[in-house]
């Protein structure tokens, strides 16, 4: 088993870094880079791109808070409203956070009047550079511990004061790790690169099905079960299908 570790915070004199949003942080600069490199190969206006990542940024928080209010721990903030505004106590859904990246994304691409094919054309490249950033971010949650799995005393479990247990952030990383090399591989593949965005889908969706099942549920905090499975767990449904949806397009891209 890998050795009990907890690292939360840093201290800088009067300051206190919190260790999960520093990674969160990295993880949104490491895909901003990977956003520029990609724009400068496929030709696309990477101050559009920005433009329409500040506005995923902000519906991804949004959504990610929501979402863990309304399906994670509504009677808690029922009784305690004020909590809803303190995000730096933790709180977000992975899949609320998508959509609501989704509804940040399309409000602007509409906005800014791109035709379909464009806007599919960078939510594909947006989704490759996703990935990269995702992982860096999960280490994050990895160093916290706060999204414990079930008792294990297999190779990937945390040797706590109290037994082996899986960290679901620590298995979602590995787990990840042969999807980025796949995509770094392919990364100007004439024949695959269209086909990122719901490759990484329904990878990622039958993904979280999967590992869902072996999350905590002897624990306080640990996720709710709705007739049997968590909300990821019809989260991830709802993305395989759109994964699946977008593979059988023949909407061609066109340059931005």
């Amino acid at each position: 088993m890998i050795p009990y570790y907890s690292w939360t915070t840093i201290p800088l004199g009067p300051l206190t870094i919190q260790v999960w949003g520093l990674f969160v942080a990295l993880g949104i600069l490491l895909s901003l880079w990977v956003i520029k490199k990609r724009s400068v190969y496929n030709k696309i206006s990477v101050e559009l791109l920005y433009d329409i990542v500040l506005w995923t940024l902000v519906g991804g928080f949004i959504g990610a808070r929501l979402v863990h209010i309304v399906a994670y721990e509504p009677s808690y903030f029922l009784a305690q409203p004020l909590e809803m505004f303190k995000i730096w106590h933790g709180g977000l859904s992975s899949f609320g956070g998508f959509f609501g990246a989704a509804v940040g994304f399309f409000w602007y691409t509409k906005k800014k009047r791109l035709s379909s094919a464009q806007i599919y054309q960078i939510a594909n490249e947006l989704g490759f550079a996703a990935v990269f950033g995702w992982m860096v971010g999960r280490v994050g949650c990895a160093m916290i511990h706060d999204h414990w799995g079930v008792p294990c005393s297999c190779p990937f479990a945390i040797a706590t004061p109290s037994g082996g247990r899986l960290d679901m952030a620590l298995l979602e990383i590995i787990a990840l790790i042969p999807l980025a090399i796949w995509l770094y591989v392919q990364r100007h593949s004439q024949k695959f690169s269209y086909f990122f965005l719901p490759i990484i889908l329904v990878y990622y969706g039958v993904l979280r099905f999967v590992l869902d099942f072996f999350r905590a549920i002897d624990l306080g905090g640990s996720d709710v079960r709705y007739f049997g499975l968590t909300p990821g767990q019809y989260s991830a449904i709802v993305v395989v299908g759109l994964g699946i949806f977008l593979l059988s397009s023949t909407v061609k891209p066109n340059k931005v």
